[in-house]
């Protein structure tokens, strides 16, 4: 189906929908001039809708993207519910940067692909995407960036949310047994405890609305680290 024929509310669906695939993934198959390549040791991000894969420099994936070569990326999801989804992204590799990680002090090459088609396929159906929908940056906020945002703080940072907790209610921090946030959006956070004193819950709405992917990650960061009301 092409979303020029849906109207307008369920194109936009849609296409959040499938920027949400690529910010969240469960795993991706790259084809390079039709041929599969390996990309088990890339790592998979996105920029504004176009996925990035940084790699070895010198690996076959970084030849590619210097070549320039013709790509099919197929990504599936890992987005709550939305099992068996998949997105489909067509184009030309390119080199985009060179980078190094903190855990090595080897140069890392930052591979791009520049989409000149894209199908998904959402609860069994087949979308195919007009590109101005799929790249708008009004999906930055988009569901599977929302959930990963918050697994990310819960996997990598859950002491941090700890001692919060316990600094904004005066509570010893071996007390705090057990912080989550939940209901993430582009105007606040849903913040639950344990401690003594029961289950707790309170909404951290932040001053504004977030536009963007490092807004809302500095309003989450400054509503986390405020005071509880």
């Amino acid at each position: 189906m092409d979303l020029s024929s849906l109207p307008g509310p369920a194109s936009y669906a849609v296409a959040a929908a499938a920027r949400s695939i690529l910010a969240c993934p469960a795993a991706a198959d790259l084809e390079v001039d039709r041929l599969p390549l390996a990309i088990d040791d890339a790592v998979l991000g996105e920029a504004g809708g176009r996925p990035t894969l940084t790699c070895e420099v010198g690996s076959p994936l970084a030849r590619a993207a210097a070549a320039r070569s013709v790509a099919r990326l197929r990504v599936g999801s890992a987005v709550r519910g939305g099992a068996g989804d998949a997105l489909v992204l067509a184009g030309r590799l390119g080199p985009l940067e060179t980078t190094t990680c903190g855990s090595c002090a080897d140069e890392h090459l930052v591979v791009t692909l520049d989409p000149a088609a894209a199908l998904v396929t959402l609860a069994g159906h087949r979308h195919q995407l007009p590109l101005g929908d799929y790249l708008s940056p009004a999906h930055q906020l988009n569901r599977g960036h929302l959930q990963r945002s918050l697994e990310h703080l819960e996997e990598h940072h859950h002491l941090d949310l700890r001692r919060s907790v316990a600094a904004s209610t005066g509570t010893p921090l071996d007390d705090v047994v057990a912080v989550r946030l939940r209901d993430l959006d582009a105007r606040g956070v849903g913040l639950e405890w344990v401690d003594p004193g029961g289950a707790h819950q309170v909404r951290l709405r932040f001053p504004r609305r977030a536009a963007s992917t490092a807004e809302l990650g500095r309003l989450l960061r400054e509503g986390i680290a405020a005071p509880l009301g």
